[in-house]
């Protein structure tokens, strides 16, 4: 038996960008932004216990810059999710799923079904109350390959993980 490697011209690829990919529901942004908030106030209580007992903060101008530092990066961070938000999408097709996000640093992750050891949905209290959900698509071995998607309605996030299922039981 003879062994061929032919190479492939890339420019027959196809072509990634064609796809497309499904946005997350306005709701996953307002729990997103519920949770951003709650890590904030949590940071913020923080400073103030940190402050209230250090003798450095007996002076003004300590708390001016740490506030002023803390309100900049509660800026950019709320600026920054929002801008991710807009970016995150992903599509299930017929043999894998990609999922795609960040702003500045671009990630997209695909997983083909032939690799999917098994499939879980997560929903926390907060995502109940907006029937919103996260899926998390597990493979085989430890190399990064596993893709969550977080924010999309649960009965969704049911659909695909069925859809999954059904595509890793037929190919066994």
């Amino acid at each position: 038996m003879l062994f061929e490697n032919q190479q492939i011209a890339t420019a027959a690829l196809p072509s990634v960008e064609t796809v497309q990919f499904q946005t997350l529901p306005p709701q996953a942004l307002k729990l997103r932004t519920i949770g951003w908030c709650i890590t904030q106030g949590f940071i913020f209580l923080v400073l103030i216990g940190v402050m209230l007992f250090g003798e450095v903060f007996k002076q003004k101008w300590p708390w001016i810059i740490v506030f002023g530092i803390w309100g900049l990066q509660a800026i950019y961070f709320f600026w920054m999710a929002r801008r991710r938000f807009y970016r995150e999408g992903y599509a299930v097709r017929e043999k894998d799923i990609i999922h795609t996000k960040g702003y500045w640093l671009r990630t997209q992750l695909t997983v083909p079904y032939n690799r999917v050891q098994h499939v879980e949905i997560e929903q926390g209290p907060l995502a109940r109350a907006f029937g919103l959900g996260g899926i998390s698509v597990y493979t085989a071995g430890d190399s990064g390959g596993d893709l969550s998607i977080s924010g999309i309605e649960y009965a969704e996030a049911e659909r695909i993980k069925q859809f999954i299922a059904q595509k890793v039981g037929n190919d066994e």
